[in-house]
């Protein structure tokens, strides 16, 4: 007999079975108060969606003041967040979704056509590439004695997931190379052409040391000095970049090519009437037809821009497209929304949670709380001496994927992207990075997220910027989120106390240095300190070189950071406040040479770690070290004639930067900014000059690496492209025959063909 009071298995059973369906009842006819955001059963008021199709969901008013703060209550009664895609609770912030958004698709026509453009594009480069693997193979010869068309090039064995680095320069090996058996060492036949004309890394002329090993028939000693001598191999099978060579230039002889670009549009008249709305002024150029920039708006681009975009693009000209956010679902990029997509990921390890930050003032890393960061975005931070402290995210998150880390974000991106036959990053049929092969490492192209904090005022002293430099392909860059950060009077004032300071510390070191005394005398302790970090910025940072800070220093300096606080009743600086978020500075190719020599003549009048002067460069440009004020810009159009298209980025706007074009940006508010590389046919040639210039910097240079590997991109996007264009001949021929046989009816045997 069982005990009074306690119930049966089967009765426990039937009244879950009660509870479950009473549960189901309430989500279904929306009786329920369970709040879909925060997964409460709340006693305030919920707003009940009506659009909701299978159950209504709820919101409660507390949830849509703190996450929904632009939303109206008409707007969750009509059709909630869930339904519009862009709720931010967390089970939705984990989603996966891009398939529902990114409807992206080419047609067989579109892709046969820009299959054409990839082969007429690349065509020059790869009878050069193809020229000096030939020459290579005729000193083959030579040292080997026999004949030109008798040497075979033996093809290694490594897969496509192996990466071919030259030991010397640090380029990529694409295909023919050399390398020592004995001790595998791999050399390029940019480094073998210099090794035999004397030459050091990167084409400077040798001092003192002997000729590598050349001999006069062409053969290298191993640089390794194993005593073993490098021998010619190649990557691919020996006759493929011919076969592709003979393909190409079949393409090109049965195809006529339709003009891409070059076409005189209205955007390049200095005329008061060709504004009318997709285009915005720049520059001031006086001998100049390219002062203003294309602008089109986003949901235009989607009817057919891409011939006036590739007018541009071909020029080497950047593009800003307005609007971009209005073809999304409306997730809230604020903040405190990406940082809790962050914190509810499955299996987040708690010391993820702090990033390491660029801290403006002083140009270091430190180490800080990721929640803290995010409230300083909006409030700003103070470091010591009541000094403004503007910190910057790069590529975040900094652990792993934005695609992986923030999937709803990156589908919202996704759906942001204008001209995505040049950017989507899977299947992009003008992107040539998609093109490599399945297995096939490929380059980190991103989307990346930056973050910064930012203030409309040239502080002159620890500004929000990112300096003067080239990235190494094509970008798009989309401003998703601002905030304004409103700076107090005190903060001013503190900077410019700093700076005086710092410049009358500058110009004592610069007497000294001037009367032969290599080192100014020490102000105590603290002086000496501050001496010795200048002179270890001068001989690393300063002239590029990788920076590989203390764990140490960045704790000391986090916490000696503190925000903004809210309500001590100080005065804020009056100003205007601008439109945009982010201030950009775009220089043109063809002025790289002389904004080059700029930079060298004034360099020692720009501040870098700690506002310290820049002693040592090694390249004005690809170091980093160097951000251009009102000033500077100035005199740089008034001594070179140089200026640059100059224009604020608004918030929705997506700003397109052609591969070999320097540029730099200040954040006049805090910015939330999303950043996609691409290579497009275009600029491939761009994109393999940058990578030969960074081949030349030394190895421990923060851009020697070559990451992009463009040639290999360039090799295997032509191969993609031959390959859809002869199978859509095929494909085409069969159609035709067949066609015909429908026209001409065979006769049967004894019959009459009518």
């Amino acid at each position: 007999m069982p005990m009074r009071g306690r119930k049966m298995p089967s009765e426990v059973q039937a009244g879950a079975s009660e509870g479950d369906t009473a549960k189901r009842t309430k989500k279904m006819d929306g009786t329920s108060d369970l709040c879909h955001q925060c997964q409460r059963n709340v006693k305030e008021r919920v707003i009940r969606c009506l659009g909701c199709k299978k159950y209504r969901r709820r919101y409660c008013v507390s949830c849509i003041t703190r996450w929904y703060p632009q939303l109206t209550e008409d707007y969750f009664l009509n059709s909630c967040p869930f339904c519009r895609n862009n709720c931010n609770c967390k089970t939705c912030l984990r989603a996966d979704i891009v398939n529902k958004v990114d409807t992206f698709k080419i047609s067989d026509e579109d892709n046969i056509k820009f299959s054409h453009q990839i082969v007429y594009s690349l065509l020059p480069w790869l009878k050069d590439f193809h020229h000096k693997q030939m020459l290579e193979k005729h000193v083959e010869a030579v040292i080997r004695g026999i004949n030109e068309g008798e040497v075979e090039v033996q093809v290694r064995n490594e897969t496509q997931n192996d990466r071919l680095y030259c030991d010397r320069c640090r380029t990529c090996i694409v295909d023919f190379h050399r390398r020592c058996t004995p001790c595998d060492y791999d050399l390029c036949l940019s480094c073998c052409q210099e090794i035999r004309q004397g030459l050091a890394p990167g084409g400077a002329r040798s001092r003192g040391l002997r000729r590598s090993g050349a001999n006069s028939n062409g053969s290298i000693l191993c640089p390794a000095h194993c005593g073993g001598f490098v021998e010619l191999m190649c990557c691919f099978e020996e006759k493929l970049i011919s076969g592709l060579l003979k393909k190409a230039n079949s393409v090109v002889n049965n195809k006529t090519m339709p003009e891409v670009g070059g076409s005189k549009c209205s955007c390049s008249a200095e005329s008061s009437e060709m504004n009318n709305g997709t285009s915005r002024k720049s520059a001031c150029r006086e001998t100049s037809t390219d002062n203003y920039i294309y602008c089109p708006i986003a949901r235009d681009v989607q009817n057919g821009s891409l011939g006036h975009f590739q007018d541009h693009w071909l020029k080497g000209q950047p593009v800003i497209v307005r609007d971009v956010l209005e073809l999304t679902s409306g997730l809230s990029w604020e903040p405190m929304v990406m940082w809790r997509a962050m914190r509810e990921q499955k299996g987040k390890k708690k010391e993820q949670l702090s990033v390491k930050a660029l801290e403006c003032l002083t140009w270091s890393e430190i180490d800080i709380n990721i929640h803290k960061f995010f409230e300083g975005y909006s409030r700003g931070a103070v470091g010591p001496e009541d000094l403004p402290l503007l910190l910057k995210i790069k590529d975040w998150p900094q652990d792993s994927t934005f695609e992986k880390q923030l999937p709803r974000h990156d589908a919202e991106f996704m759906s942001a992207l204008p001209f995505r036959e040049y950017t989507h990053p899977k299947i992009g049929p003008l992107n040539l990075a998609v093109k490599l092969l399945v297995d096939t490492i490929k380059p980190d192209l991103g989307p990346k997220s930056y973050i910064a904090y930012g203030v409309p005022q040239e502080l002159g002293l620890g500004d929000s910027v990112t300096k003067i430099h080239c990235d190494m392909s094509d970008a798009v860059n989309i401003l998703t989120h601002t905030g304004e950060i409103k700076l107090k009077a005190q903060r001013v004032v503190a900077i410019e106390k700093k700076k005086k300071e710092k410049n009358k510390k500058n110009k004592r070191s610069l007497t000294y240095i001037n009367k032969g005394i290599s080192e100014p005398p020490n102000d105590g302790e603290e002086g000496n300190q501050a001496h010795n970090k200048r002179h270890s910025c001068h001989s690393s940072n300063a002239s590029g070189k990788r920076n590989k800070p203390t764990t140490r220093g960045h704790k000391a300096c986090n916490n000696l950071i503190s925000l903004e606080p809210k309500d001590d009743g100080l005065p804020f600086v009056e100003g205007n406040n601008p439109e945009g978020g982010a201030l950009w500075d775009i220089f043109r190719r063809e002025d790289v040479s002389k904004l080059h020599d700029y930079l060298m003549k004034h360099r020692k009048e720009f501040r870098h770690y700690n506002y310290e002067p820049v002693e040592q460069v090694t390249h004005p440009i690809h170091d980093q070290c160097f951000y251009l004020t009102n000033e500077h810009m100035k005199k740089l159009k008034e001594e070179y004639g140089v200026e640059p298209w100059t224009f604020e980025q608004k918030l929705g706007e997506a700003v397109f930067i052609p591969a070999g074009c320097p540029h730099q940006v200040r954040n006049l508010k805090s910015c939330i900014k999303v950043a996609l590389d691409f290579v497009s046919p275009e600029n491939v040639k761009e994109c393999i000059k940058l990578a030969d210039e960074f081949r030349r910097l030394p190895n421990d240079h923060r851009v020697n690496e070559d990451k992009l590997e463009v040639k290999k991109i360039a090799i295997h996007a032509l191969r993609k492209a031959i390959e859809d264009i002869s199978e859509n001949d095929d494909n085409e021929s069969v159609r035709t025959v067949k066609y015909y046989r429908r026209r001409v009816r065979v006769p049967e045997a004894g019959g009459v063909q009518r």
